[in-house]
């Protein structure tokens, strides 16, 4: 049974997209969060997801700072403090490590033509071991019956880790409706890092590159597949900004299954994650 009234505890842009999801399918929703801001899925080129006030004044979002009555359900997500500091950080003529979170610094970075600060990430880009740090602090909240912005595990390599990348909270919250509703939803995690600068996307699917590596270009993009026994374990793109939507839906299918790269195709042909999934992963199953 749908639920008929849901806390969600944390304002980023996951759960304000759940929000708006539940909304939209008439259930009363409130949200917990000590930081009423617009939700903001990550620096250009993207844009915030929705107003504070469209919530508020469109959909009747409920904020409140205490919790009164029952709910059928409640969502754990997050809360963000000193986003506005790494938005700030875009007008200045250096680079900048976001502490904690080394693929935004690359995004901040590349988006300026600047060199990636020089920590935890391996980018074939110029690095720099001279930067400004910003920090970004998460509140996360714990004990709900759906999470958001807690400890996931991802289905590849079984590494527990936390959704740093906004779009993997997003297409968490999709999840999170789709169980509610009585919809079918993946059912699993694998982990997302991403950054996009002004000509350039670079993208991670994972825990880490491990097993055997293969790489295809594609015209002008690259993929680096790493796996064993054919199976998938670690995928690495780089490419363009317009490759992103490609990427993105077919990490969603990935979550789905771990056959995607079969699906990957389109009217001009065999897709990237196809020619390098079936190319490298096939080996090992020809015996």
């Amino acid at each position: 049974m749908a639920p008929r009234r849901v806390l969600i505890r944390g304002l980023e842009a996951g759960s304000a997209y759940l929000a708006y999801l539940l909304r939209e399918s008439g259930v009363e929703v409130d949200v917990l969060t000590a930081n009423p801001s617009d939700p903001l899925l990550d620096v250009p080129p993207f844009e915030p997801l929705f107003t504070l006030d469209f919530l508020r004044d469109v959909l009747a979002v409920r904020f409140v700072e205490q919790v009164s009555g029952n709910y059928d359900a409640v969502v754990d997500s997050c809360d963000v403090f000193k986003f506005e500091e790494v938005k700030g950080a875009l007008s200045g003529d250096k680079p900048v490590y976001v502490v904690g979170d080394s693929w935004l610094s690359a995004s901040l970075s590349l988006y300026r033509s600047l060199p990636v600060p020089d920590v935890d990430i391996d980018l074939p880009v110029e690095k720099t071991g001279e930067f400004l740090e910003v920090q970004v602090r998460y509140r996360p909240y714990v004990g709900g019956s759906y999470s958001l912005c807690g400890g996931f595990r991802d289905a590849w390599g079984g590494c527990l880790y936390t959704p740093m990348r906004t779009l993997e909270r997003v297409f968490a919250a999709a999840d999170v409706y789709a169980s509610m509703m009585g919809l079918e939803a993946p059912g699993r995690r694998l982990r997302l890092e991403y950054a996009v600068g002004r000509d350039r996307f670079y993208a991670a699917v994972g825990c880490r590159p491990e097993g055997k590596v293969s790489k295809i270009n594609i015209g002008d993009a690259q993929v680096w597949i790493y796996g064993e026994g054919g199976a998938p374990r670690y995928v690495f793109f780089q490419g363009k900004p317009e490759h992103a939507p490609w990427f993105f839906s077919m990490y969603n299918l990935a979550r789905a299954v771990n056959s995607a790269y079969l699906y990957d195709f389109t009217q001009r042909g065999r897709g990237g994650l196809n020619l390098a999934y079936v190319g490298h992963l096939f080996r090992e199953l020809r015996g």
